[in-house]
């Protein structure tokens, strides 16, 4: 029997999946919603991890010997984590043959994705953000990832709730007028900011409706709205918070490093421009890698390495 690998990525708006013969060819690819476990339920994430593999291995059929499935999880961050997710996932796969069932934290796949370095980081802004680094020692150092309540700064979620106070301080007269009064109005149908509450609070809002937001500052600031662009400013400054301390904790801010950028936010080209303005600062050989594949494709490279072994 043929044996195969599946790759996901799994974060918090959409799960992609990859399917791919133990050459790496790429025989298909599935697309679902969220399978986070911070943003959705144990039900909804195990049937949109199944529809997106189905998706992927329709054109091959599930009676095939799964090699190896590498999984990189959004949220996942600490050991309790990920027993829970691989609890779910592997009770929601029965169904197929899968040899190894590896989850990582999203991040691990989007370095993959865009270096070989011995000395990288990744830093990650989409719904969330997190960053992580490696040494040539093979120390690892992370920054982040705790979640909306603790972390998550420089995130979609950060930058599309900022978006929603500014607006409203706008509205009320404490801050500057901001297009942005227009934009949210228009988001949800509202004829005036006066009635924000309803669609905010009844049901709330979910922390991907909330990073969903966040285009509204992009949109805003390429018209160059001023609120707009200190709210990505200050995501920004965050971001770049998070990539220096990661490098100083592994002693790399003199060192050739590749900083891999991955998630919806660090596609802006004002952001990366931001990043990169900000970075060579405090690591002058530092090089910001904008990867020229998604990061499934970093775990459809662990995938294969691992289906090896």
């Amino acid at each position: 029997m043929k044996p195969y690998v599946l790759a996901v990525d799994g974060g918090g708006n959409k799960t992609q999946v990859l399917c791919a013969d133990e050459n790496g060819l790429v025989v298909g690819e599935g697309f679902s919603g969220p399978t986070s476990l911070t943003v959705t339920t144990v039900g909804a994430a195990s049937f949109n991890l199944r529809e997106a593999i189905r998706q992927a291995m329709e054109k091959i059929g599930n009676q095939v010997e799964i090699a190896c499935m590498v999984m990189g999880l959004a949220g996942m961050d600490t050991p309790p984590e990920e027993a829970n997710a691989l609890k779910v996932f592997q009770e929601g796969l029965v169904h197929l043959q899968i040899k190894k069932l590896v989850l990582v934290n999203d991040s691990l796949i989007g370095l993959e994705s865009g270096t070989n370095k011995p000395n990288a980081v990744v830093l990650i802004s989409g719904t969330g953000s997190n960053c992580v680094g490696r040494n040539q020692a093979g120390q690892t150092a992370k920054t982040s990832g705790m979640d909306y309540i603790l972390t998550d700064q420089g995130s979609g979620y950060e930058i599309g709730l900022s978006v929603l106070k500014e607006t409203v301080k706008s509205f009320d007269g404490r801050g500057p007028k901001t297009s942005l009064e227009t934009l949210v109005c228009e988001y949800f149908h509202l004829q005036s900011i006066n009635e924000l509450k309803g669609p905010t609070y009844n049901p709330a809002l979910t922390k991907p409706e909330v990073a969903d937001l966040a285009r509204l500052a992009i949109q805003a600031a390429d018209i160059g709205d001023q609120v707009a662009k200190s709210i990505l400013d200050h995501a920004i400054e965050e971001l770049n918070l998070m990539v220096k301390t990661v490098m100083e904790k592994l002693s790399m801010t003199n060192q050739d490093v590749d900083i891999v950028v991955a998630g919806s936010i660090t596609k802006v080209p004002y952001v990366q421009a931001g990043l990169n303005a900000h970075v060579v600062q405090f690591c002058p050989q530092a090089h910001l890698v904008i990867p020229d594949k998604e990061p499934v494709y970093g775990a459809l490279k662990m995938a294969l390495r691992l289906s090896h072994l």
